[in-house]
């Protein structure tokens, strides 16, 4: 049986091999196609990195569906925009990252009429960053997935309708064939016949992710964070996720991260390392509205670590661990 090796976007650490195999690659592409609505004749722009699952997967994706494949060896915004006009493009997936870069490229136009699906993963797609795709009628499907999943392993389309309500940790039900289950310290399992055939002691494969989540009422995963991403500081367990979502509501503040770098009196000390404008000025009063365990206790802009951004990998995940070696630095 052939298959490809592809590596992880590291975000455990260190980046490790996956080998998956064709059969597992061509599954994960049947069993999503339905919520893709892909079919024969489609064309599904692929622009991201060819050395990640994300990549190749579309190729697969493609190939089972008898759609047509147009492949962007770099990511250019304006160069997607012309060929999505161009080529009457239906399909495209990208990372949050992404998908902000190219609603600036269009500015107040509308979506392509062309596009169908605007497949979203790699990273949390921000509340409103998707409402403001879903408004200018981008038709967006959140998911959820790993390297060793081959792909996405959840999806949910949203709509106008269904915006407002939309939690951006929610990204929808399972895909036919796909299990989840949330075990230990809520970590996310995954579980599939379908895409991990039973091995030679009839045991199904079970995939621990890492993350963790909670499963709601509808039987929607939601996404609360890595589990090596957790900060513990004075004794209380912090998400990181959460006080980003905070901050992000304060004013002039254009990106944010919260990481943990170690201290003596904290364990570990919150920092939060902002992008703003340069009138951005977060006083007292801002952090006062977090909860007091959760309140970062030193406010960095990514001018003091000579940055002109937040680092991310080629996926969009943010490299809290580069964060951390810089902050250590400057301490």
């Amino acid at each position: 049986m052939s298959g490809i090796t592809i590596e992880t976007s590291g975000s455990e650490g260190k980046a490790k091999r996956v080998d998956l195999s064709e059969d597992t690659m061509l599954a994960s592409a049947y069993i999503g196609r339905e919520q893709e609505e892909l079919h024969s004749g489609d064309c599904w722009l692929n622009c991201l990195p060819q050395n990640r699952i994300g990549g190749v997967a579309i190729k697969y994706r493609c190939s089972e569906a008898g759609a047509t494949m147009l492949l962007h060896h770099s990511f250019d915004p304006a160069k997607v925009k012309r060929d999505i006009e161009r080529f009457s493009v239906t399909h495209i997936s990208l990372v949050p990252v992404m998908l902000n870069r190219i609603l600036k490229q269009y500015g107040r136009q509308s979506a392509p009429t062309s596009l169908r699906t605007v497949l979203i993963g790699g990273d949390r797609l921000p509340q409103e960053l998707a409402r403001r795709a879903v408004e200018k009628g981008w038709p967006l499907v959140v998911s959820y997935g790993m390297t060793e999943s081959a792909s996405r392993v959840t999806m949910l389309r949203l709509s106008a309708e269904s915006i407002n309500g939309w939690e951006e940790s929610d990204v929808g039900e399972p895909l036919p064939g796909v299990e989840i289950a949330i075990g230990e310290q809520s970590e996310i399992e995954i579980r599939s016949e379908i895409l991990f055939p039973m091995d030679s002691t009839k045991q199904s494969r079970v995939i621990f992710t890492g993350d963790s989540g909670w499963i709601d009422e509808r039987g929607h995963l939601h996404i609360k964070g890595r589990l090596d991403d957790r900060i513990i500081s004075g004794g209380v367990t912090i998400d990181p996720l959460s006080v980003e979502k905070q901050l992000l509501s304060v004013k002039g503040i254009v990106d944010v991260a919260i990481v943990g770098v170690p201290d003596i009196e904290w364990g570990e000390l919150v920092v939060a390392v902002v992008v703003g404008d340069k009138t951005l000025h977060i006083d007292k009063v801002e952090l006062s509205k977090i909860e007091s365990a959760q309140r970062p206790r030193r406010v960095v802009s990514i001018e003091e670590l000579s940055l002109r951004s937040l680092p991310r990998d080629s996926q969009g995940k943010l490299d809290r661990g580069l964060l951390r070696s810089y902050l250590s630095q400057m301490a």
